[in-house]
């Protein structure tokens, strides 16, 4: 829109110009036809009463009043600066005129047109206010010349009137023109100029926005943004990673459908966002797959330059790892607290364990009392019984002494196959072993032996007869992993909860400490133990880290 006002001023000022021309051009006809001896009339005194005389300054007088009018609109002036070479331009076709004039003399008819050639060029390069000098120099030598041939002035002024009329024209038309052409060349250059600053502003803008934009797609938060209402307008790649959901699959839908609400005791603290405060909370999520994550969110309002919320940005953090992380500390500092109490009272209470267990042994074996031997019998596997409670108490202790040695894991379980086998075979059951090769490991091997016990028992427990079991070894990335794999019907999520809890059984038999000593082990060992379970069967990892 400015552009096209830009050039409609432009062409108004050439229209005006142009006009202006034309007046001069019908004053000079006018001029012209007064002078031509058809409209001659004679006076006694010239040029006071001479009727052509007047007419003739009254066009001149005319043609001074349209000059003086256009001057406003038309500029006089340019800012440009005449170089040497440039004045040589100027003053060369000036010389040459007047050599021409003053050689030629009355030998060619109309040599007085010459002069216009110096206006046209010096008006061409200066400008209207050069161009106009130009002129009256011309005319000035040309009266000079004039003079210099002994001709008298009436007959000087008009014989020269038309040409020094049109030497006037000519340069302010030029002049006129070639004025309006630097301005307006001045006035692209400066619009140039901005063009070229508003283009580095906005290569700067769109810069700094690349970098937001890479910032918030690339980072490691997830960000949502949606309007007032709750309607997603953009989520970012970390948001999809994370949730599983499909770009087009988010756009216009509504975060509590995707990303969770806010739990029933925090809604205060929702409303606060419409407050225009920021709201903070943790929360357990789905993913489209079904899984849960957990995520710390904060959300605050975007306004607009009148105050106006218009949307709300959701940003959030993957915390599922830590609240695991949580998890396993909770459970693994009750489970120390277990081995460590057990550490703490198993001498007291072994003793006299001990000592009772002796006086039952030797009271069976009287003949006064052999009518109660099975009695005796049932004390002393009851004693037994607790006496390895204690012991499964002491292998939960954190500070239990291990001997690391560099082991073959696999060579460990191949030594337990038979016992394994067995096992499975007495609840008819299979085991199956697919080992690969590995490195050795720092490894207790009497600790690794019960981990690998109490997790393929507890898988065979798990399943009914004509079940198999399989146990695997394989490198993954930098650990080397065993896993325990039963064909079950999985673990339940309230169940997966409390796993590992000591005492937490869902057995008729058992103390509750198999899986719960698993983990003590794992921990020793620097390794993980993870679960994977389904309606298909439960799968147990042990990760070892690589030496």
């Amino acid at each position: 829109m400015k552009a096209d006002n830009e050039i409609l001023d432009r062409q108004k000022e050439l229209y005006e110009h142009t006009t202006v021309t034309h007046m001069l051009c019908i004053i000079i006809l006018a001029s012209a036809l007064t002078l031509c001896k058809k409209f001659y009339i004679p006076g006694d005194i010239y040029p006071i009463i001479n009727i052509r005389s007047f007419a003739l300054v009254s066009f001149l007088g005319l043609g001074i009043i349209f000059l003086l009018r256009s001057k406003d609109t038309i500029p006089f002036e340019t800012n440009k600066s005449l170089s040497p070479i440039e004045l040589g331009y100027v003053s060369f076709p000036l010389l040459i005129s007047s050599i021409t004039l003053i050689m030629a003399g009355d030998s060619l008819d109309s040599i007085e047109i010459i002069l216009l050639l110096p206006v046209l060029i010096t008006a061409s390069i200066m400008g209207k206010r050069a161009g106009l000098v130009m002129a009256t120099v011309c005319a000035l030598l040309l009266f000079v010349y004039e003079l210099s041939m002994k001709k008298p002035l009436q007959v000087i002024f008009e014989s020269n009137l038309i040409v020094i009329s049109m030497m006037y024209v000519v340069g302010w038309f030029v002049g006129g023109i070639i004025n309006i052409e630097s301005e307006h060349r001045a006035h692209l250059k400066t619009s140039l100029n901005s063009v070229k600053e508003e283009i580095a502003r906005r290569e700067k803008v769109e810069e700094q926005l690349r970098k937001l934009t890479g910032a918030v797609e690339q980072g490691p938060s997830i960000v949502v943004i949606t309007d007032t209402f709750g309607n997603i307008e953009y989520v970012n790649k970390k948001f999809t990673q994370v949730t599983g959901y499909l770009l087009e699959e988010t756009i216009g839908r509504n975060i509590s459908e995707i990303a969770g609400t806010p739990s029933e005791p925090s809604q205060q603290n929702w409303g606060n966002v419409d407050s225009c405060r920021e709201w903070h909370e943790e929360l357990e999520n789905r993913k489209k797959n079904g899984d849960y994550y957990w995520e710390s969110v904060s959300i605050c309002p975007f306004r607009n330059h009148e105050g106006i919320i218009t949307h709300f940005l959701r940003i959030s953090e993957d915390i599922t790892e830590s609240k695991r992380m949580e998890k396993e500390m909770a459970r693994l500092d009750r489970l120390n607290l277990v081995g460590e109490m057990a550490a703490g009272l198993g001498h007291e209470i072994r003793n006299p364990m001990t000592s009772v267990r002796g006086f039952l042994q030797l009271l069976s074996g009287k003949k006064d009392c052999l009518l109660y031997k099975g009695y005796f019998d049932l004390m002393i596997d009851e004693l037994d019984r607790a006496n390895s409670i204690i012991t499964e108490y002491l292998t939960m202790a954190k500070d239990k002494a291990i001997v690391l040695e560099l082991k073959s894991l696999n060579s460990i379980i191949a030594a337990m196959q038979p016992l394994l086998s067995s096992d499975a075979t007495k609840s008819e059951k299979t085991v199956y072993f697919d080992l690969q090769e590995m490195p050795a490991l720092l490894l207790d091997e009497k600790e690794i032996r019960q981990l690998i016990l109490n997790l393929v028992r507890n898988g065979l427990e798990a399943m009914r007869p004509g079940g198999a079991l399989t146990i695997k070894t394989y490198l993954e990335d930098t650990e080397a992993v065993l896993s325990v794999q039963d064909q079950g019907s999985g673990i339940s999520p309230e169940v997966l909860e409390k796993i590992g809890t000591p005492f937490f059984t869902t057995k008729d038999t058992g103390t509750g400490l198999g899986l719960a000593v698993c983990y003590s082990i794992a921990a020793r060992h620097n390794a993980c133990l993870k679960v994977a379970t389904s309606p298909g069967g439960t799968t147990f990892y042990v990760r070892f880290k690589l030496i």
